[in-house]
């Protein structure tokens, strides 16, 4: 066994299918094991942006920006997808070293990441505004692209296809899985928005203060960095699913 080679009770098998509760279950698993690895992965990304958009704009990120639509909009864009994405590129390789049997390192992971930050920001981008577009229309469709296109950042950080390649890929992987899809991605909206709402009820003085700020950026970094595992599970799942169609929800 080399340096970097996993024991094999640390491995988590990629090529099998595997339910909402296993995906959860997975996660959490990883987690445990790797608990710093993960963090300082969405913490990086997470502090940087919360910061700059602090500086720039005055609002940390427990702010609710009810009487600044523009800058409520830009802030989603900017933290929903190109900030979520880079940290789902990040986990995914991750989590990619661990089903290969090898120890994740921080270093060669993050540079892995920013490799592909282009076609994963671009892919995201696009991801964006089409599901926006859809939802604009008649709401079904941006739902309906949601779904489609809900592993398309993970496609464009591990394949390197392009961005157009990556959407005909989740495409191809979410097929007829959407109902799966959705068992997982519901609770773990309603987590999110849960944690958001305590924050920002426990979070003392002004949304801007030292303390606020802290508590946001540790809330967000929890959450995005949980978020982006599920996804790279999710994804390998549906990755297992494709190669066994057998296989069922």
């Amino acid at each position: 066994m080399t340096g970097d080679e996993m024991p094999t009770g640390d491995w988590v098998d990629l090529t099998v299918p595997r339910s909402i509760g296993e995906i959860v279950g997975a996660m959490l698993v990883l987690y445990r094991r790797f608990p710093l690895l993960f963090t300082v992965l969405a913490l990086a990304v997470v502090a940087p942006y919360d910061l700059a958009f602090l500086g720039a704009t005055g609002y940390g990120p427990l702010a609710i920006l009810r009487h600044h639509e523009a800058l409520s909009w830009l802030n989603t864009f900017l933290r929903d997808f190109l900030v979520s994405a880079l940290i789902s590129a990040l986990h995914i390789h991750a989590v990619a070293s661990i089903g290969a049997g090898r120890r994740p390192r921080l270093g060669p992971v993050a540079l892995r990441g920013i490799q592909v930050l282009p076609v994963v920001a671009a892919t995201a981008a696009i991801t964006y505004f089409g599901t926006l577009l859809g939802f604009l229309l008649l709401i079904v469709p941006g739902v309906v692209l949601g779904l489609r296109w809900s592993v398309s950042v993970q496609a464009a950080a591990l394949e390197r296809e392009g961005p157009v390649a990556a959407l005909h890929s989740s495409r191809r992987l979410t097929a007829g899985h959407y109902l799966h899809i959705l068992g997982l991605f519901l609770p773990f909206a309603a987590l999110a928005i849960g944690v958001d709402l305590a924050a920002r009820a426990i979070a003392p003085g002004s949304a801007e203060g030292v303390a606020s700020v802290c508590i946001g950026i540790v809330v967000q970094t929890i959450v995005a960095s949980l978020s982006a595992l599920s996804l790279a599970l999710l994804y390998f799942d549906l990755r297992a699913r494709a190669e066994a169609p057998n296989q069922t929800s």
